[in-house]
């Protein structure tokens, strides 16, 4: 699916969903990266608020003021519920774009990333995919964690949510949207994804914060993660599970 010849500001090729719970310390950051790109087809940007305190859409509406007049609509949504699946869903049903790009407020575009994106989606045979990791922090283990991810993304076709993940419209409504539990519906949403076409890996990164693994020291979350990965594939319940995997912001 190339960028449509009649893509336009009213019918936008992409619509990129950010799922956002107290998080206008790390909005701006986003928002300047996709401020910045160039020579991309129309896209919206629709924020989903899960309930913020620390007035995060006060702030995307601020730092977005002057984008439709630029061509680039934007929307501030209040999900219905919390929980990040919830606001995935909501801002899906909620887009126009003929494809989806699901953002974290704490991960960033760099520049050609949606030229890259349009290319892959060139393709008829390609539905989704995400693109390769990197943290902005610098540092061998984060290094390594990006490799690994990087890696095993290009061998399953599983992405997570940190790495940009992108599907095209019809592609999402066939695979049921992502599944309303509380951890890992990037996870299966990805598996379920693999059965309706082609997944790829974009060839350039996404840069994303590790202001997780920093909390809790680096080698303890990932491998906390890691542990988390194993009894989620054993069947484990993913309530019980987010609760010990609590947000950091």
């Amino acid at each position: 699916m190339p960028p449509a010849r009649d893509a336009s500001p009213d019918r936008p090729f992409l619509s990129i969903v950010i799922p956002a719970l107290d998080e206008a310390a790390a909005l701006p950051g986003l928002l300047a990266s996709l401020a910045a790109l160039r020579g991309a087809a129309p896209f919206e940007t629709l924020l989903v608020d899960g309930g913020s305190r620390d007035g995060t859409v006060e702030r995307f509406r601020d730092l977005t003021r002057d984008w439709p007049a630029r061509g680039r609509p934007v929307r501030a949504l209040a999900s219905g519920r919390p929980g990040r699946a919830a606001q995935l869903n909501e801002g899906a049903r909620a887009c126009r774009g003929e494809a989806i790009l699901f953002l974290h407020a704490d991960t960033h575009l760099r520049p050609g990333a949606l030229a890259v994106l349009e290319r892959a989606l060139a393709d008829p045979r390609v539905v989704g995919g995400g693109f390769r990791h990197r943290f902005r922090d610098r540092g061998a283990l984060l290094r390594i964690i990006s490799l690994y991810a990087t890696a095993r993304s290009m061998l399953t076709g599983i992405y997570y949510g940190d790495q940009g993940l992108f599907v095209r419209r019809s592609a999402y409504e066939a695979a049921g949207g992502f599944p309303d539990i509380p951890l890992f519906e990037d996870l299966r949403f990805s598996r379920t994804l693999r059965r309706h076409g082609r997944v790829v890996t974009l060839p350039i990164a996404v840069e994303t914060s590790s202001r997780r693994l920093r909390s809790g020291g680096i080698v303890r979350t990932a491998a906390r993660f890691g542990w988390l990965k194993i009894r989620h594939a054993l069947g484990a319940d993913p309530e019980r599970l987010r609760a010990e995997y609590p947000d950091i912001r």
